[in-house]
Formats: structure tokens, sequence, C-alpha cells
């Protein structure tokens, strides 16, 4: 079923039940893949089979028991509504021998339809059944017996659309083709909705046999699990209107971890196996984070209201590791909800870096020069800046052009102080030969101020020149953007050299070593 299918279903609000039925009602046989929990239900989807197979065998394996009724309906229900509530398409229920008798078979049948099961499947064994591939044990219960089952789960459903399914057991007890196609025919009459003939032998003859002698306009369902060098499209030819793969996921899973944690003993690391697994942007993807994300944006306000971090690209070798986890912590006790240190993702430019970003965001948003480290008090005053674009302006001292970039500050120099004379401090010139502060490589910016500073960095892509924050802050004062100054007089270091970062280093690390 494709995606736009799946839209339609969604926008006209079907039932699981009668999706399925529309799904009877078309050319072609309907194909289901196994699944034991909402993750593989989600792969079966995605890779376009029509509906899922609520396993009982994938679910008793991936229990660590025997498929022989050892779980109970709770447990089989509780998984079979889990992957109902994940997925799109219909489920189909394996619910073993019906957990007991007519009146167990009507309380199954109404809890399993409350939880959006499109349909049931009742095999017609004695319970506790074992798995039909099982050697050994296998019990039919009496025709009778299991038409009164038919009977109670057609009148417990609370709807006409639920699917029931009554599983025959002939051919894997040994009793013929005779017996299959009477007992076949009791169970329409019963009100089944669908038959499903169950085999085990290699080949597909029986099926096949059994296919052309059904004359009730009965749907049958088949199981292909060891005849399976036959098709979906051979078998729809002969009649069969659905085609169970019935725990084929299981199974390779099971052959794909045990290689995989093999290989990872083997190896002492995981490199082997890297470009063989599934990267973890898929797992992500399959757990719906990114619907998450966006709920997160119009909903979990005080989620996106909280300031995020942006480290700018730098030199590549001017900021040990060290030092990097420094900075995410400093960023982080000024109450960064995220810390995206684009300086550790190779050759970009600022440029791309800050267009590679999610627009998104509801709060604040602080950028730090790649070459910048900054203490978390300054990183405070920054967050807390009331303004659309704030810097970080050192006054504690005169800058040079060459060393970083000169601002001229509406504040004015009193008795060694500085003052602002009503409102809060801004720049007003950039670059100015009596300048008041440099740049401390650090800014904030309000959504608002974000898209501007994304269109400044928009003009620029081009240049042959790349440019660094300094500029982009610039061009936005040209372009007549108000530009708050937190004045700050210590708190940060600018690395521009392997040295400087060296020296750094020694002092973070010099309390460390006196302890």
């Amino acid at each position: 079923m494709g995606a736009a299918t799946t839209e339609i279903h969604r926008a006209s609000g079907l039932s699981g039940a009668r999706r399925l039925r529309e799904l009877f009602a078309r050319p072609g046989a309907v194909r289901l893949a196994g699944a034991h929990n909402p993750l593989g239900a989600r792969l079966a989807q995605r890779a376009g089979f029509d509906g899922v197979w609520s396993s009982g065998l994938e679910v008793s394996a991936s229990q660590g028991v025997p498929d022989t009724d050892i779980l109970t309906m709770s447990e089989l229900l509780s998984v079979a509504s889990s992957l109902a509530a994940a997925v799109d398409v219909p489920v189909v229920a394996d619910c073993d021998a019906g957990y007991g008798n007519a009146h167990n078979v009507m309380h199954m049948v109404r809890r399993y339809e409350a939880a959006g099961i499109a349909a049931v499947s009742i095999e017609d064994k004695r319970f506790p059944k074992v798995n039909s591939f099982v050697p050994g044990r296998q019990e039919l219960a009496p025709v009778g017996e299991f038409c009164g089952k038919l009977a109670a789960a057609k009148a417990a459903q609370s709807t006409p659309d639920l699917v029931v399914i009554a599983r025959i057991e002939a051919l894997i007890a040994g009793w013929g083709m005779d017996e299959a196609l009477s007992r076949g025919e009791a169970y329409a009459r019963a009100g089944a909705d669908a038959v499903l003939i169950h085999a085990k032998g290699s080949s597909p003859e029986p099926i096949l046999d059994f296919l052309a002698q059904w004359t009730l306009p009965t749907p049958v369902v088949v199981v292909p699990t060891t005849y399976h060098t036959i098709t979906a499209t051979e078998l729809a030819a002969a009649g069969a209107k659905m085609v169970i793969y019935a725990n084929h996921g299981l199974r390779a899973g099971i052959t794909a971890v045990t290689d995989t944690f093999a290989s990872i003993l083997r190896d002492d690391r995981t490199t082997g196996i890297e470009d063989r697994i599934a990267p973890l942007a898929t797992v992500f993807d399959l757990q719906g984070m990114a619907v998450q994300k966006r709920n997160e944006v119009e909903f979990v306000t005080s989620y996106e209201t909280r300031p995020r971090a942006v480290v700018l690209p730098g030199p590549s070798d001017a900021m040990p590791s060290s030092l990097r986890d420094h900075r995410t912590v400093a960023l982080r006790r000024c109450g960064a909800e995220t810390v995206t240190d684009t300086s550790a993702q190779g050759e970009r430019s600022v440029v791309e870096a800050l267009l590679g970003l999610p627009e998104a965001h509801h709060g604040p948003t602080l950028v730090v020069c790649g070459d910048v480290l900054v203490e978390a008090d300054p990183l405070r005053l920054l967050a807390a800046a009331d303004a659309d674009v704030a810097v970080l302006a050192d006054v504690s001292a005169t800058p040079r052009r060459d060393d970083g970039l000169p601002l001229t500050l509406s504040s004015v120099a009193q008795g060694g102080r500085r003052v602002v004379q009503g409102g809060a401090g801004e720049v007003v010139g950039i670059g100015e030969p009596d300048s008041d502060a440099e740049f401390a490589g650090a800014a904030a910016f309000s959504p608002q101020g974000f898209a501007a500073l994304r269109v400044a960095a928009e003009k620029r892509r081009a240049d042959v020149a790349p440019a660094a924050l300094d500029d982009l802050v610039a061009d936005l004062l040209a372009a007549g953007v108000r530009v708050r100054a937190v004045e700050i007089a210590s708190g940060w270091l600018e690395l521009r050299t392997a040295e400087d970062a060296e020296r750094a280093a020694a002092l973070f690390a010099a309390p460390e070593a006196g302890r």
C-alpha cells in the first residue's frame, strides 16, 4: 500500500477492518508480513505490504517462550494493539485456538475489536495448541465445537467490519484434503469471513489442490512459509486472496543480529559492520522523531523558548577537545537546551554553518566563534539581553583593527568606568579609529534577529573571501539593524594559534592538578 493510499485512509477515518474489507474487494492478493513489535510493523508498511500479521510465533519467540499458548491473551493483545497504533495498514491478529472455549472467544473478539484490530484468526486445534511446524501433537478440535467458536465470534463483534478468519489445520495434522475441504465449508457456513488453509510441506501442490476444489465465495488465506518457491501472484491466480509471510522478519533479524554480534566480538570494534547496519537516522525516522520535533515546535513551547547555542567553524587545530568540552559546559550553564558545534564538523564555512541550521526556533540563538572560549557568566548576560541582536563587547582595552573587530558604543567613559545615558547600550559604529570596545566573539539573536542574520549570510554566500561572524554583524549594523552591546571586561579568550590553545588548556588544567 503506497503513501497516497495511506493518506486517503487516514483522511477518511476508515477503520482497519474496513480497509481490509476494501482490500479483499480489489483484484489480486492481499500481502501481509509478520511482526512482533511496532518497529517491525512500520518496516512492513514502509516496504509496501498491504497489512501486518501479528504473529503468535514471533511474539512468543521475542519473549523467549515456545509458541504453545504459554503467553496469555492479554500479553498477545498488548502487542497486537501496539502494532495497530503504529501503522496505517490493517493488522490481522494470530489468536491461536481462541484462548479457550466459545466464552473466551467472545471476550477475545470484543477486546481485539476495541483495540482496532482488522481481523482475528482462530485455528481449529484443541487448546492449548502447539505451533504447526513442531513435530508431534497436533490435535484438532471437533468440527461442531469449532463452528460454535466461530458463531460466537461473529455474535460478539460490535460492527460488521471485523473479519473473522477460520484457520484449517487438517493438512498439518495429517487428516487429508477431504477433511480440510469439509471443515472449510462448515466454517464458512458457521459465519467465517475467510478460511486459512495451512500446510507445512515444501511443495505448494496441496494448497493449489485445495484452491482448485474450493467453490465457495468465502476468501482463502495461505501462508507459504515452507512452500516458498511459489509467488504471491501465482497463488492469487490459483484463487488465494491473502498471502501471509508470517515470520520472515523475525528470522531475518535473528540472522542479522547473530552475524553483527559475532563480528563485534571478533573484530573488537564495530567498524566492520557500520556500513551493513541501519544508521541512527533511520532509527529516528522509524520512531517518528520528525513528527515529534514538529509537535515540539507547535505545542511544547517551554522547550522551544529556551536558548540554543551554535559554535561556528574556526581553525581546525586551535581548539583541543578538552577546551571544546569546557565551552560546551559554559553554554549549557547559561541555559542552552542544545549546543551545535559546527567547528567539529569538518571543513565548513561560517556562512554554510549558519544557513544549515534549522530556522524553526522560538527562543534565542547564541552564536560563538570557533576560536573563542567564553565563560558562562558573560554568556548568561548575553542570553538575557532583550534585543533582536546583541553582542559581547569587551571594554577593558581599545582594540586594533588587525587584532579583532573594534566597536563604538553608545555608552560613555566616566571616571574610568562606562555608563549608558538612558536606555540600553548599543553598538553605534564598527571599525572606527577611536573605538570603545572589542567584539568578544559571541552574539545572541532573537528569532527575528536570526532571520536577519540568515539574510546577511545568504548575501555573503557567493563571496570569494570567507565571511566571519564579525563581517555579518557589520553587515547587520550597516543594514540598519540595532545591535545591543553587552559590556564585559573579562571572561573570554581568543585562541588564534595552537600555542594560544596550549596555554589555555594548561590554564584550565592547573586548578585540577593542585587539588
